[in-house]
């Protein structure tokens, strides 16, 4: 099935869904660590990001957030990576 995620870490996810011809990153949600706001997370549109980089991935205008604090990502409603440590609560 070509718009099945293979990747298993959250920087090849995204340019998985990024570079694939059959996959939109638009599609996917992505829940992270944010300090200082209800709960301690905050969850983003993948339309939102503007840069994948090696360490961070950048939201629009100018966010800069690194991998390791991603919690969730989904694509198309489906949980596509839950952090190891979450995996297990």
């Amino acid at each position: 099935m070509d718009d099945e995620i293979k990747s298993k870490r959250p920087r090849d996810i995204f340019n998985e869904l990024k570079w694939k011809e059959c996959m939109d990153i638009s599609e996917c949600s992505i829940e992270y660590i944010h300090r200082g706001v209800p709960g301690n997370t905050k969850t983003v549109s993948g339309e939102d990001i503007v840069d994948i980089g090696h360490l961070f991935f950048t939201l629009f205008p100018d966010t800069m957030i690194p991998y390791h604090r991603i919690l969730l990502i989904k694509y198309k409603g489906e949980k596509v990576y839950v952090k190891a440590e979450l995996e297990h609560v």
